[in-house]
């Protein structure tokens, strides 16, 4: 005995399971993994604007001082930030380049005012 279905019928019953078998993957993926859907995120979690880091700084930033809002960087450079008697470092390796408020790279309560971050290329990145 054999069964014959038409075209569209076919068509329309592989979008549906390749849409559920999708949807499931993604959801177990993100699930397992903890990883962050966010663009200011890679694949593996780490932030597209580098990472934080217990190394020498090339520069410090003391944020009372500062006395501005915004603060231009080279993609590479390590800076250490202060404001009062809180401090992080953090090495900017920028995927893209592009301006990030301190803010979301700062540990919690660090500040509640804005500094932008611009990062420039470095001189290994330029063509």
């Amino acid at each position: 005995m054999s069964r014959s279905f038409s075209l569209p019928s076919l068509v329309l019953a592989a979008a549906a399971l390749t849409a559920a078998v999708g949807a499931h993957a993604t959801t177990n993926a993100s699930a397992a993994s903890g990883a962050s859907t966010s663009s200011s995120s890679l694949a593996n979690g780490r932030s597209v604007h580098g990472m934080p880091s217990s190394g020498q700084p090339d520069r410090v930033v003391d944020l009372a001082k500062a006395g501005a809002d915004e603060l231009n960087i080279v993609c590479g450079e390590t800076v250490r930030f202060r404001n009062g008697d809180k401090s992080f470092a953090w090495k900017f390796a920028s995927v893209g380049h592009r301006a990030v408020d301190l803010r979301t790279l700062a540990p919690a309560g660090f500040t509640d005012q804005p500094l932008w971050v611009f990062v420039e290329r470095n001189d290994g990145e330029r063509s």
